[in-house]
């Protein structure tokens, strides 16, 4: 019955009301029911806008940050132009990139010197096993759970080449001796742009009609992995106040993630409109 002018709707529903001799008590549930609409309006709204978190200005490489912005497949996410092809080359190839991730946390936390500085990710590590705050089921559970949901089976459709460089990137970056190399490929590289990354391509899934309920992971991480993100910054902060020259390592490091992440996202599209779905390559 909600329209999408909220305004139109209300105006509508209280005439309604007030033919029915209930007009107080309906109008009050219409109310709350226009307020939701338009509160469901202007999440999308941010959902298509989301930027990053302030506290990462001066740390993330911006000229790499936009050539990711701008490639086909999240300027098609943020348009609504995407389509359901590709977002489900998407969901097997991120698949293949993410069921590293611990992989990537423990490289890093090998390097670390400090135990409080251990002790902080190790929480992020007990998270992504399911036995932290966000959860009791580890993500690499829920985002199989999500892929059995949609019909889609990874085993049918190896990595892509470029997903294969994303992984080799990260795997090499977190395992580098010198800590400030793995977190800039973590942290500026990876979790501090999952919120404005997964905003965008949230709003491809949800222009093409998923299912929001199949779709959780996404959500749980956007929340989470700033968390994880500002966790790492602390650390990061620290380096660079005892070692202000390990800034032009970091931020190598983080430019080079990202623009192998592009690669990534260029290639989905590339090859899910040409119908090239599958790969004679695998990890």
């Amino acid at each position: 019955m909600i329209e999408d002018d909220a305004g139109a709707s209300f105006t509508t529903l209280v005439g309604k009301c007030e033919r029915s001799g209930s007009a107080l008590i309906r109008a009050q549930k219409i109310a709350q029911y226009a307020d939701k609409n338009l509160r469901i309006k202007v999440r999308r709204f941010n959902m298509i806008n989301t930027r990053i978190n302030s506290a990462w200005n001066g740390l993330l490489p911006l000229m790499a940050l936009d050539e990711l912005d701008q490639t086909a497949f999240m300027s098609r996410c943020r348009s609504g132009a995407v389509s359901r092809r590709e977002l489900e080359v998407f969901l097997v190839q991120q698949h293949h990139y993410s069921r590293h991730f611990t992989r990537y946390l423990c490289a890093l936390l090998a390097n670390l010197s400090n135990e409080l500085d251990r002790l902080a990710l190790t929480k992020n590590l007990f998270e992504e096993m399911g036995l932290g705050d966000l959860g009791v089921e580890p993500h690499v559970k829920i985002y199989r759970d999500m892929l059995f949901a949609l019909d889609l089976d990874p085993e049918m459709s190896p990595a892509f080449p470029e997903t294969i460089a994303l992984v080799s990137t990260m795997l090499r970056l977190c395992s580098a001796p010198n800590p400030i190399v793995g977190l800039g490929a973590l942290c500026l590289g990876a979790e501090a742009i999952v919120p404005h990354v997964y905003a965008q391509i949230l709003n491809g899934f949800v222009a093409r009609g998923f299912p929001m309920q199949q779709l959780r992971f996404f959500p749980l991480h956007i929340d989470g992995d700033d968390d994880h993100a500002l966790t790492m910054k602390g650390i990061i902060d620290r380096e660079l106040s005892e070692n202000p020259e390990q800034s032009v390592i970091l931020a190598a490091t983080a430019e080079d993630c990202i623009v192998q992440r592009a690669r990534f996202f260029e290639a989905i599209s590339s090859r899910a409109l040409l119908g090239q779905g599958e790969s004679a390559y695998a990890i």
